[in-house]
């Protein structure tokens, strides 16, 4: 099958960073051609007055708990990890699948194609990427038996759910590590090991609050990225979320083991955990940079567009320097930069010819959106877009999204399954 999106202004991402008025022609699950494509395919999508763009990367979530949206507000991080673990105990794998596929329901309609999980069960949240047509990098979370509510060891969990699901279209399977507050070095260690030894990478939190680090390196003598060193975790396989509290030679330090990093600048404003985390001395340093939403009780919303924006405010705020991110290091952290997060950017983050066709069509013919110009685009989309501006999203070279209308997913009986789940945690 052939697709071709006709007549867009199309935002390349690639290594010039062009923005061109063009077409897009996708031959199976790879992008075939980018610019003027002369003849028709198996199916057109006209985006006149539209602009195409790769689709969006969420470094970061945990998107079964959009059950729990609004359930901890306005409350410290501990207060709200509290509530959520005593409401993750209540959950069933049902509870997991149709929170997780309404989550990627919300993300897609955001034109985010991609997104990284830690989370127990994510065999359920598989079968959500599965029925949605989302891709999903999705890390079972190990912890210290002692605080776990998994059924079973959960390192040995996490190793059987990465040997079922691997080497599936759209389901990448990770080992994950919850953080070093609940995970002493045998976990650490187990876990790599399974990720080393089936291949796959690892993700987990790290250095996210100050007390986090200041009693960690009370108890070790050491700051969590210096005790991460030391125990032999850090390697290129490593996507860490947030990396607020870092020191500059902790920045070194994970340059130097070429760990990536996921902003979640909303997650941390909205619990008041304090601190910026240090993204030009990231960037200097080499470490690659996508952007997470966080989960939907941190965050509320998996609106990456919206997050560009609260990103790059944040951080010329912060630094007294409106240069310090400007749109086009925005939009790269959820695109080009995201795509190498997760270890795929041969594969993700930019329109180019054998690419996998992962993209979304941004409706420009919208108040908020007018005047765009080919010059002024790039910064509206960081600056003025919303996820209700996506009109068009496919996937893998399939049509997820088709005018605000999911063809193959019945989104009403997904809201309607959802809050009926969220209304029995709530009574129990």
């Amino acid at each position: 099958m052939s697709l071709l999106l006709r007549g867009g202004l199309v935002v390349s991402q690639d290594a010039q960073r062009r923005v061109l008025r063009g077409d897009v022609l996708v031959e199976g699950d790879r992008i075939a051609a980018v610019g003027d494509v002369h003849g028709g395919a198996d199916e057109e999508i006209d985006c006149e007055g539209c602009a195409v763009i790769p689709g969006l990367i969420n470094a970061h979530n945990h998107v079964a708990n959009t059950l729990l949206r609004g359930l901890a507000d306005d409350v410290p991080l501990e207060a709200m990890l509290g509530k959520a673990f005593a409401a993750d105990a209540k959950f069933t794998r049902r509870d997991v699948q149709v929170g997780a596929l309404l989550g990627c329901l919300e993300m897609l309609r955001g034109g985010t194609t991609s997104f990284v999980d830690l989370f127990y069960w994510e065999d359920e949240v598989a079968r959500a990427v599965r029925e949605s047509g989302i891709r999903g990098f999705l890390a079972w979370v190990t912890l210290d038996e002692e605080f776990t509510t998994q059924r079973g060891n959960p390192v040995r969990n996490a190793e059987a759910f990465v040997r079922k699901h691997r080497d599936q279209e759209r389901v990448h399977p990770w080992v994950g590590v919850q953080g070093v507050y609940v995970c002493g070095e045998e976990t650490y260690r187990a876990a790599k090991e399974v990720a080393d030894r089936e291949g796959v990478r690892l993700h987990g939190h790290l250095s996210e609050t100050r007390p986090e680090v200041y009693n960690h390196a009370r108890k070790h003598g050491l700051r969590p990225v210096e005790w991460l060193e030391r125990i032999g975790f850090l390697s290129d396989q490593f996507l860490a979320a947030h990396a607020v509290w870092l020191t500059l030679a902790e920045v070194r330090t994970l340059a130097r083991h070429g760990v990536a990093v996921a902003h979640c600048p909303v997650s941390n404003m909205k619990l008041a955990t304090g601190g910026v985390a240090p993204l030009p001395e990231m960037w200097e340093a080499g470490v690659p940079v996508g952007l997470g939403t966080d989960s939907p009780i941190s965050n509320n919303a998996m609106d990456l567009l919206a997050d560009l924006k609260t990103a790059t405010l944040l951080h010329k705020s912060s630094r007294w320097d409106a240069r310090v991110l400007p749109a086009q290091r925005a939009l790269d952290m959820v695109t080009v930069a995201g795509a190498r997060a997760v270890g795929m950017d041969r594969q993700l983050g930019s329109l180019e010819p054998g690419k996998l066709a992962d993209l979304a069509v941004v409706d420009l013919r919208t108040p908020n959106l007018t005047p765009t110009t080919q010059e002024t685009l790039l910064s509206n989309l960081v600056y003025a877009a919303r996820s209700s501006d996506v009109r068009d999203v496919v996937v893998g070279g399939r049509v997820v999204l088709r005018h605000r209308r999911f063809p193959d997913v019945n989104e009403g009986d997904v809201m309607s399954r959802a809050a009926e789940a969220a209304r029995e945690i709530l009574e129990l």
